[in-house]
């Protein structure tokens, strides 16, 4: 067996940028409802019910805290993305706060597939999902260009199958 090449942090390809688009768009609709019925009880307190003025306030100051700590990180999260096509294995990065980093052998993959949901579709980006033999180990790439998923998707089953034999 051969040694895998060195590498750093800076040689990781990283998510396409208009990924953050895709994942600012989620956060603004699932913060928006989530503020929207926080606003329930200052409703209720301007209809006439009787709910104690704190209530009223609180979860919504509280939500806007949170919403607001999250969109502070949520560039971060999508430069901390990346993967990087080693010769003997690959390896995918991810995480801000939790840094995670997955090194699946290309010989122990099963499958590998690229989707995308409405959002990813409408900014041309997809994600890539690799699955593993045994330990069964999934890694998603996340923010990649159709273009750029379709041909690692090729490139990854050509090296697995390279491997396996």
């Amino acid at each position: 067996m051969t040694p895998t090449t060195p590498w750093s942090p800076n040689s990781f390809t990283p998510a396409d940028p208009a990924y953050f688009k895709v994942k600012l768009t989620t956060w603004a609709l699932t913060w928006g409802l989530i503020f929207l019925a926080s606003l329930v009880p200052g409703v209720l307190l301007a209809t006439g019910a009787s709910v104690p003025p704190w209530l009223a306030i609180i979860p919504a100051l509280l939500v806007l805290v949170i919403a607001l700590l999250i969109l502070r990180i949520l560039r971060r999260q999508v430069r901390a993305l990346g993967y990087l096509e080693r010769e003997e294995d690959f390896v995918v990065s991810s995480g801000v706060m939790w840094r995670k980093q997955l090194v699946i052998p290309y010989g122990r993959m099963q499958y590998v597939e690229v989707n995308s949901g409405p959002l990813e579709r409408r900014y041309g980006l997809c994600q890539l999902t690799l699955n593993t033999a045994g330990a069964g180990a999934t890694a998603h790439v996340y923010g990649l260009s159709e273009a750029q998923g379709h041909a690692l998707r090729e490139r990854l089953v050509a090296a697995g199958e390279e491997k396996m034999l």
